[in-house]
């Protein structure tokens, strides 16, 4: 199994991508909420490397932030909240179970049997686990799916957000042109390719880093010209006002307006 997809299925992992995607991407989120959380420890929190024995000062202020300020959260991503899907929650949630715990509490270093609820949790993470392993073999090693047939909510249950400001922006594909997918976050549903140098119409941006090769934006471009109309493409493919022969200083052009 991959670790690709195993962070994919983990609540902790799915609210922070959540939030990146609703502030507008990672550095906005950095900047609206004051410096809360640093742009290298969201790295490490959406590749699944996120408190595990205790919940942080850091985690408990983006979570008091993000209820204040950012409607939605948590219900939003379907997901339990920062302060209950790390630290001593973790393993409860991943399971599909919220514990009513104060969160400010530390776990007891004691030895006891373990509960019948616990043996449960295990047995469902285990099945979660299990399921994983069987999305990450039809997504493939490289995460492009096998069969484009395959459904965009196989690994993503969220809606996409699918508008902007109403402000239509040109971009300019680049010289191995640009490929399509209904779904950025699975890669499912594989469109035709926009030829190189073809100049298209884009409605809105929004992150979605879960592929290596959109690095180091993450960021994927709505298109509303026809034939692609609906299906998202990699920022980082187009020319994003670069001149040709470059330099080739842009992977994502700040002018198209965020998804909402």
């Amino acid at each position: 199994m991959s670790e690709t997809s195993e962070t994919a299925a983990d609540p902790f992992v799915t609210q922070v991508g959540w939030l990146i995607a609703s502030a507008g991407g990672k550095d906005q989120l950095v900047t609206r909420s004051g410096g809360l959380v640093s742009a290298r420890t969201l790295d490490n929190w959406m590749a699944g490397s996120y408190p595990r024995t205790k919940v942080t000062g850091a985690v408990r202020d983006l979570d008091a932030w993000a209820r204040a300020e950012l409607p939605g959260y948590p219900q939003a991503a379907g997901v339990p909240a920062l302060v209950d899907s790390c630290g001593p929650y973790r393993g409860a949630t991943a399971a599909g179970l919220v514990l009513e715990v104060d969160p400010a509490a530390e776990p007891a270093p004691t030895r006891r049997r373990l509960p019948p609820w616990a043996l449960v949790a295990a047995a469902l993470v285990l099945t979660a686990v299990l399921s994983s392993a069987l999305t990450a073999f039809l997504i493939g090693e490289r995460g492009t799916a096998a069969d484009p047939t395959i459904g965009a909510t196989d690994l993503v249950d969220l809606p996409l957000p699918s508008t902007g400001d109403g402000t239509l922006v040109e971009e300019e594909a680049g010289s191995i042109g640009a490929n399509t997918f209904a779904d950025p976050r699975t890669l499912s549903g594989r469109g035709a390719p926009v030829p190189p140098h073809t100049t298209i119409h884009v409605r809105c941006r929004y992150y979605a880093p879960s592929v290596p090769s959109v690095s180091p934006d993450g960021f994927w471009y709505l298109i509303e010209t026809e034939p692609w109309n609906g299906l998202w493409t990699p920022a980082n493919s187009y020319m994003n006002g670069d001149p040709p022969g470059g330099p080739y200083l842009h992977n994502t052009d700040l002018a198209v307006p965020v998804c909402r």
